[in-house]
């Protein structure tokens, strides 16, 4: 830092010389003609209203979407977990949402150590960037995590066809899917015009339609439990015969399961888990994907 030049202050020439404060007065033009009411009027406006444009442009700034996830980003390169969640939960609240914003919230909630909402945000992320590597990895990670190892059933024949299709959106299947349909129809279309494509035409339409219906099939799959599928955020739930807290238990969920609501009663809902097992378990306990 910079000392104080006390060389300058000797240079300055007396505030009041031999004038007098009377003589600056009258040979300064701003008190010979003070400005009218109206000028100061004016100022004050103009000063107000860049007062109101700077606080507007503030609060535009503070709310603009890049710079919240950028903040989020900081807090949780700092360690401020709870903070970045915040941040990123107020995008989400404003109505915005992207395969990158839930996988940082997943690994905010890892960091924190609730594997539940962090599997939960891998989840939704993966709905939206199922291809993602980075996203794959921390994903098994956090479910390597959780307490329900050796629960998990082998897939099954429909999980297998699904999982063919996996590297896709639900949009992107749908445009796959649409793409192979009128490729069928434009083969019919070029048999019929064009007899001598029929040869060799069969085999690609043999081909082409066990395609189309395989991924109709995981389109399909998806679509029937989108609205179905949730994820057990508590340590561990008891899910009950009946939607009663002293109705006997059936089996307990843990932290991080994946499994499908089947109906919704109060405060209850009827869950299936991967083995076909059914029960009621509290609202509180399961967050929908």
């Amino acid at each position: 830092m910079q000392k104080c030049r006390s060389a300058e202050v000797q240079k300055m020439r007396p505030l009041f010389g031999k004038e007098g404060l009377g003589e600056i007065f009258r040979k300064n033009s701003l008190f010979q003609n003070p400005p009218s009411f109206p000028f100061f009027k004016r100022g004050l406006l103009t000063a107000v209203f860049l007062i109101l444009l700077f606080l507007v442009a503030s609060a535009f700034a503070d709310n603009d979407p890049s710079s919240i996830f950028n903040k989020g980003n900081q807090l949780y390169e700092s360690g401020k977990y709870d903070e970045a969640i915040k941040e990123y939960s107020r995008l989400l609240a404003q109505g915005f949402e992207s395969g990158n914003l839930y996988f940082n919230l997943g690994n905010s909630y890892f960091k924190k150590g609730e594997t539940g909402r962090a599997v939960l945000n891998y989840e939704r992320a993966k709905r939206l960037m199922p291809d993602d590597s980075d996203l794959r990895s921390n994903y098994n990670y956090a479910v390597s995590k959780t307490d329900n190892t050796g629960q998990q059933s082998s897939a099954s024949l429909a999980e297998k066809i699904s999982g063919i299709f996996s590297g896709l959106t639900i949009n992107g299947l749908t445009i796959f899917a649409s793409a192979v349909y009128v490729l069928i129809l434009a083969i019919f279309i070029a048999v019929i015009f064009f007899p001598a494509v029929k040869r060799y035409s069969l085999i690609m339409l043999g081909v082409l339609s066990v395609i189309f219906l395989l991924s109709a099939f995981s389109l399909y799959s998806r679509v029937t439990v989108l609205d179905s599928e949730a994820i057990v955020i508590s340590k561990n739930a008891e899910a009950k015969f009946e939607p009663m807290d002293n109705a006997t238990t059936h089996f307990t969920l843990y932290e991080g399961m994946k499994i499908l609501v089947l109906e919704s009663k109060h405060d209850w809902n009827k869950v299936e888990r991967f083995d076909g097992k059914t029960g009621w378990i509290r609202n509180q306990a399961l967050e929908k994907i």
